[in-house]
């Protein structure tokens, strides 16, 4: 057995809760911390009443407050974030400010342990990459948009880490997910499009796609991406001060999956096309999103279990329950 011990923030969340999961079944002791703005305590009832786990609820920009000691921690594992900006539910300021401000207060508290950060950030950085390679360079677009807040949020994060690394000699590393999802993801817009949709078309209610649905997204299973992340941490010296991308190369559009999701529930919502422009304004659409996941194949050894169907059918099951 292991004795080392692992803090999560965002574990109420579907990667967070399948990761306290994983790193408990292999005999770690783990603390998880979530202020349930979309987490769900459902999404620990394996763990909550695990000898080797411990659950805090608090807001992670706060955490210089709490007596939590870091060097008790081997490695934490950050999750926690505010999502994109949707129908002004919370501002893009507040997106900016708070996702750094975590990674701020984090990268304070591990300056007085030794203990690894692994910072989950996002493949929205890639904007319209064709490659989406590690090493490519970054091109968004204009500021007026404020579609691009929760990237950049993560951007400003990945710069101020990997900062640390070279002039601190902390240590660190950055993953970039895809698309993933579970019947742990939340029902609505921040758990993306595929949990958004089967709720729409479980509630028989219309799903609107932006724009004329050809656009592709690569969607893994949250499982998949949590055992990403034990890989990682196996071999975390091979990847410290770098970044790694985890998720699926399978791409499927969002047309195809409103469709299939409607056709396999038999369900009476309609779908309908809205212009994007109409939606976003000037936010360039991205039109192809797939995992590049060659480092993490070679390097940690990565390969998901499910594909896109698979994923979609999991949350069908688990959502109709």
């Amino acid at each position: 057995m292991n004795n080392k011990t692992i803090l999560i923030t965002g574990a109420a969340g579907t990667i967070g809760s399948h990761l306290v999961d994983i790193m408990l079944d292999n005999g770690y002791t783990v603390t998880g911390i979530d202020n349930l703005s979309y987490g769900s305590m459902d999404n620990l009832k394996l763990a909550i009443n695990h000898p080797k786990f411990t659950f805090i609820k608090h807001n992670v920009e706060d955490i210089y407050r709490s007596d939590i000691r870091f060097y008790h921690f081997d490695t934490i594992f950050h999750f926690a974030s505010l999502k994109k900006v949707w129908n002004g539910s919370i501002s893009s300021a507040e997106v900016m400010d708070t996702n750094f401000n975590m990674t701020k207060a984090l990268i304070e508290k591990i300056g007085e342990s030794k203990t690894k950060l692994v910072f989950a950030s996002t493949s929205d950085i890639y904007g319209n990459s064709k490659t989406f390679k590690e090493d490519d360079d970054i091109t968004m677009g204009p500021p007026t948009n404020d579609r691009y807040s929760y990237a950049l949020s993560k951007w400003h994060s990945e710069q101020y880490i990997l900062n640390y690394v070279k002039e601190q000699n902390i240590n660190a590393a950055i993953v970039r997910i895809f698309g993933c999802a579970s019947p742990r993801s939340n029902r609505y817009w921040s758990g993306g499009h595929i949990p958004y949709f089967v709720t729409l078309a479980l509630n028989g209610e219309d799903i609107n796609i932006h724009g004329d649905g050809l656009q592709t997204r690569s969607i893994s299973h949250s499982a998949d991406i949590a055992y990403g992340f034990k890989q990682l941490y196996d071999n975390f010296d091979k990847v410290n001060g770098t970044i790694t991308n985890l998720g699926t190369d399978q791409q499927t559009t969002v047309k195809y999956v409103a469709e299939y999701i409607v056709n396999k529930i038999k369900s009476e919502s309609k779908i309908n096309f809205i212009p994007s422009k109409d939606v976003f304004g000037d936010y360039k659409e991205i039109l192809v999103r797939f995992a590049n996941t060659e480092k993490a194949e070679r390097l940690l050894g990565y390969k998901r279990k499910y594909n896109t169907e698979q994923v979609i059918d999991d949350i069908i099951k688990g959502f109709s329950k």
